[in-house]
């Protein structure tokens, strides 16, 4: 009896592994049916030509397997903890398993310096392999909430944005709150998806009309150019820093490139000796820099990988876009995308070349104290004039409103009208075609802005100083006696001082010849008998010998002048949570208010000036 139990026994034993084999087979193919069904769609900033910088010049990677680095001759392991000394060349995922979290991967090329080679070296790659744009699968049950996670892995083999480093890991995630399989999760729509972006992240409910989908089930996704922080819209959205965050502006405006993905289902475990071994690995993907530039850890190491619920608690419901158009003067937004973007380059440039930026920077900084000393009074004088002036100051100032608004609408109606509306066309639709012409729309902006508040708070200073009545109205009538000259002279710089801009080398050529012309505004109200040809004769020479101090005096006018505005308008976005048409408004009102307060600080230095030249002037005439 017991002889015929145990062979029925050993003859069932190959069908009970045959069961246990096809069941798991029946889950891995369910899984990989749930990935394929939400597998995403990135829609990639269109680079207009090789090598073109991003994030202006359209996005130069490609989300890829890690195949990329994998058994690549050109990729050093270097070891942290022993002087950075070579362990191995072109490792395989499962040598990266064995490796410790001192060790780092050390691509080809200067991510400080990134220049083009990384960006050729990942196009040589993709040939000899015939790799494709790829994202990694991951999903996550937890049986004692009974809930489920999906999760889309992005590898990018350089990250060129504010922060360079080499490799970047993105991903975006979908959830289900109730569904304790993946059978269940196949049974019905996700509740809400999550896009990872830097340190932090934005969610939506599955119905939320921001989430653009495919065929009813394929998130489109939009990396930011360089950065590939992941949006749901083809926009340009401000990064502040908040919850370790990136700093700056993630750009992805522009034409875009429709870039469908293959979903790699990676297993619930690792071996240590399989093909996703690479998993297991605790070092960096990328070489080791300061801070923001290290190369990033692995995605088993990131905390969205190890609890995705937690992980995403604080993602917010929503980002912030930059506006396409101009409003009135230097707008928060404006200066936040320009200044992050300059100041992180310094940074790079700085860390990279110490012996050069440190200097220059502690140059820049010692000149502008230095010059405010110098100028000071010159600013405490524009208060007391502003302050005992206000209405009449205010009312010149506010007078720029209505400026900005006008050619706010101008510009929405020109750009789309031709024939502005055919160059933009002509040049492809592009965001620079778009920004080209939006910036010559703010370009005209500014130079009402000179024709008509300058002059008028000119002409108040001029009446103030001589004892006349002072009012907004005669301001602006008298100041439009000299629109005119001051018209010519303008025209006279924009040509002279704008032939130089057309060559990157003659920059420093138009900036010295618009500082050496600062004055001609103030000439030709002050002396209403000179020609728009003698007021810039008469500013260059005041300005002779004293080139440095006008240049930073200025500047330094205009800093106190702009800044507040922005700061403000930054603070009310940030901090207070408000729109950005809001905090834009409440920036452009300020900057109509603190303007005057430059162009008087301006003409109380020509006036000085005039008074330190009027003894030569004197002498000459008496010996003639």
């Amino acid at each position: 009896m017991k002889i015929l139990v145990l062979a029925l026994g050993w003859a069932a034993l190959p069908l009970l592994f045959t069961s246990t084999a096809q069941a798991q087979d029946a889950t891995s193919s369910s899984s990989q049916q749930l990935v394929d069904r939400y597998v995403p769609v990135a829609y990639l900033r269109e680079q207009r030509e090789p090598c073109a910088i991003p994030p202006s010049g359209g996005e130069p990677y490609l989300p890829l397997p890690v195949e990329m680095v994998l058994d690549n001759e050109r990729v050093l392991m270097r070891d942290a903890g022993d002087g950075d000394r070579v362990l191995d060349t072109g490792p395989n995922a499962s040598e990266l398993a064995t490796l410790d979290a001192d060790t780092y991967m050390d691509f080809p090329g200067d991510p400080r310096r990134p220049r083009c080679t990384f960006e050729t070296d990942e196009r040589v790659r993709i040939e000899e392999l015939g790799l494709v744009p790829t994202t990694y699968a991951r999903i996550v049950v937890d049986e004692d909430q009974g809930r489920l996670a999906l999760q889309y892995w992005f590898f990018w083999y350089f990250n060129d944005w504010n922060n360079t480093h080499e490799s970047d890991w993105e991903m975006i995630q979908l959830f289900w709150d109730e569904a304790s399989s993946v059978d269940e999760a196949l049974a019905s729509p996700p509740d809400r998806v999550g896009y990872s972006q830097h340190g932090n992240g934005e969610l939506a409910a599955w119905d939320d009309p921001k989430l653009q989908l495919e065929d009813a089930t394929h998130p489109r996704v939009y990396p930011a150019a360089g950065s590939h922080a992941t949006f749901y819209s083809n926009e340009t959205f401000l990064a502040w820093g908040e919850r370790n965050s990136g700093f700056g502006c993630d750009v992805w405006s522009g034409p875009s490139v429709r870039t469908p993905l293959a979903a790699v289902l990676l297993p619930d475990e690792i071996d240590p000796d399989g093909e996703f071994a690479w998993l297991l690995y605790e070092g960096r993907w990328g070489e080791r820099q300061p801070g923001p530039f290290n190369g990033p850890v692995g995605p088993s190491l990131n905390a969205r990988w190890l609890d995705p619920w937690e992980a995403s608690d604080d993602w917010r419901p929503f980002s912030i876009v930059v506006p396409g158009s101009r409003t009135l003067g230097p707008t928060m937004t404006d200066a936040f995308c320009g200044l992050t973007e300059a100041g992180s380059r310094a940074l790079i440039y700085t860390v990279v070349y110490p012996w050069v930026g440190l200097p220059v920077l502690a140059l820049m900084a010692g000149a502008l104290a230095f010059f405010y000393r110098r100028s000071r009074h010159l600013l405490h004088q524009a208060i007391r004039l502003y302050g005992a002036n206000w209405k009449t100051f205010v009312g010149i100032g506010l007078v720029a409103i209505p400026i900005g608004i006008g050619f706010n609408v101008a510009q929405l109606v020109l750009i789309r009208l031709y024939p502005l509306r055919y160059l933009v066309e002509w040049l492809d639709d592009t965001a620079g075609a778009r920004l080209g012409a939006v910036m010559a729309i703010g370009g005209f902006q500014q130079i009402a802005m000179l024709l008509i508040i300058g002059p008028a708070v000119i002409q108040a200073v001029a009446d103030i100083t001589d004892g006349r009545p002072v009012s907004v109205a005669s301001s602006y009538r008298l100041a439009a006696e000299r629109a005119l000259p001051i018209a010519g002279a303008s025209l006279i710089v924009l040509v002279l001082a704008g032939l130089p801009l057309l060559l990157v080398v003659g920059i420093p050529v138009a900036v010295w010849l618009v500082v050496r012309w600062q004055f001609f505004p103030q000439v030709l109200v002050f002396d209403r008998n000179r020609t728009s040809s003698d007021a810039i004769r008469e500013s260059a020479a005041l300005v002779n010998g004293r080139w440095w101090k006008t240049l930073f005096s200025v500047l330094i006018f205009d800093l106190i002048a702009t800044v507040p505005g922005i700061i403000v308008g930054f603070g009310l976005l940030t901090l207070g949570g408000t729109a950005v048409g809001f905090a834009n408004g409440v920036s452009s009102v300020l900057y109509a208010l603190t303007i005057p307060l430059a162009i008087i600080a301006v003409t109380l230095m020509y006036l000085d000036r005039r008074v330190d030249s009027a003894p030569s002037e004197a002498a000459k005439d008496e010996g003639g």
